[in-house]
């Protein structure tokens, strides 16, 4: 059985562009859960708060946008030390969040 992985990198913490534009789960959300699919930003957001931020060997500090990357760290701040960090999450860990994030608003 293939088991798909998602690869979160700390680089894209520092980029307007960074997971994919914020598209990362975009094709998975519709493929799996079609027009039941949560916001595709929020799932994203969520994956990062719970299986990236605290795999950090540091804290960092994070914004959310209303645009592209919903998360980055604010202007100014740097990750140059950790940059190349990046932690692996499976498919149905993605749609696990997604499934919890739809129900909050049935």
């Amino acid at each position: 059985m293939t088991r798909i992985e998602y690869r979160l990198h700390a680089f894209d913490l520092a980029s307007p562009f960074g997971f994919a534009d914020g598209n990362m789960f975009g094709h998975l959300l519709r493929e799996k859960l079609g027009k039941l699919a949560p916001d595709k930003r929020a799932v994203l957001i969520e994956c990062v708060k719970r299986f990236l931020l605290p795999a950090l060997p540091r804290r960092i500090k994070t914004v959310l946008v209303g645009t592209h990357n919903p998360i980055r760290i604010p202007d100014g701040e740097t990750i140059d030390d950790i940059e190349d960090f990046t932690v692996g999450i499976r498919e149905d860990q993605v749609l696990k969040v997604a499934a919890e994030l739809a129900s909050k608003h049935d």
